[in-house]
């Protein structure tokens, strides 16, 4: 067969066999390329043949996903018209492209939103990455709590785990879970894992135990057993279930059997960084302030100094050991870390510090 110089043939027209040994073959040298890379995506395999060879040459390490829409759809997604869409579904249609749906481990309604078709894409990737755990539990009187809000969550964790439970997940973070809650000072911070039709019930439970906390602060936040396992979580929220996953935050409260996915090391580092960029602003913004409120400033500033240490692999969950850390790292007088909770001057000077060593990362920064 003779051909025009330049012109390969259509690789549809090869075996499934070297169809498939091409796209490994291709893989391979995209992989040793891209050494770095944990997984790749393979898209548009429309040849049931060489699709059913790929998933037997590869084995687990393929997950076939078949997205579906129906032809109205297609026809109002196509870019040059209904002709090309019909025109491409014959031609899909000839090489089995509809009967890849019985070899796929995933089948996707493709026919709603394009938000709703990527979660659902995160979600099989993740279940890759971050494979399911089962958290342990401790009792609240292991948190070391004042007794007020030992008694409040106590109280709190028997009405909303009762014959129905309510929630699937119950853990507190911030101070309150590390042993280094101050009175005046903490706030009690939560976290619940529950499906949003327990908000009403849960809203009255904590209208009618607010007393009991003493004018503490409580901030809770709830999350969807669904938005932990697609990802769809704010930075620091995948920070604490990275946390639970590694067993360095343990939960109160869990239900039987509630396994979760732990997000790793690289995408927790990796995700911070947006939340190192707002607390470089927020600080901008009290310093600005003829007043500024000094335990906000000094939170901002200790959450910009974990998030610089947590990229040199090092995790301080202590406000004032972030703080004394990374101060000590650049040399500085680490005095101002116990002052500055009380201290305007101190606590801006410190706000000054930190930012600044946030600052000299950046290309084209100097003192």
């Amino acid at each position: 067969m003779t051909r025009k110089p330049g012109f390969a043939p259509s690789p549809y027209r090869l075996g499934s066999v070297v169809q498939a040994e091409l796209i490994v073959d291709a893989l391979d040298r995209f992989c040793q390329a891209h050494h770095f890379l944990d997984s790749v995506s393979i898209e548009s395999l429309h040849d049931f043949d060489s699709t059913a060879e790929l998933a037997r040459m590869l084995g687990p390490q393929l997950t076939i996903a078949y997205l579906d829409a129906s032809e109205a759809t297609r026809t109002r997604r196509g870019t040059a018209g209904a002709q090309d869409v019909a025109d491409r579904d014959l031609v899909k249609s000839a090489r089995g492209a509809d009967k890849i749906a019985s070899l796929a481990h995933e089948v996707i309604g493709n026919d709603g939103s394009r938000l709703k078709l990527e979660r659902r894409l995160d979600r099989i990737a993740l279940d890759r990455h971050w494979p399911e755990h089962q958290p342990a539990t401790m009792p609240v009187n292991a948190l070391g709590l004042p007794v007020n809000l030992e008694s409040y969550l106590a109280e709190f964790l028997d009405r909303i785990t009762g014959l129905r439970p309510l929630i699937d997940l119950l853990a507190v973070t911030g101070s309150g879970a590390r042993g280094k809650y101050q009175h005046g000072w903490s706030d009690l911070d939560v976290l619940v894992v529950a499906d949003t039709s327990s908000l009403d019930e849960l809203r009255q439970i904590l209208a009618e135990l607010e007393a009991e906390l003493g004018g503490v602060k409580l901030g809770i936040t709830v999350l969807t057993r669904a938005e932990c396992r697609a990802g769809a979580v704010t930075s620091r929220l995948l920070h604490v279930l990275a946390l639970i996953g590694s067993g360095a935050l343990i939960p109160l409260w869990a239900t039987p059997g509630l396994a979760l996915p732990p997000p790793d090391a690289a995408t927790d580092v990796a995700v911070s960084l947006r939340d190192g960029i707002q607390a470089a602003i927020e600080i901008r913004r009290q310093l600005l302030k003829g007043t500024p409120y000094l335990r906000a400033l000094y939170k901002v500033t200790a959450l910009l100094a974990k998030i610089q240490l947590r990229f040199s692999g090092t995790e301080c969950p202590s406000d004032s050991d972030a703080l004394t850390v990374l101060l000590d790292a650049t040399r500085q007088h680490t005095s101002l870390v116990t002052t500055a909770r009380t201290d305007r001057p101190d606590a801006e000077a410190l706000a000054g510090l930190v930012l600044q060593a946030w600052l000299d990362t950046l290309p084209g920064e100097a003192r």
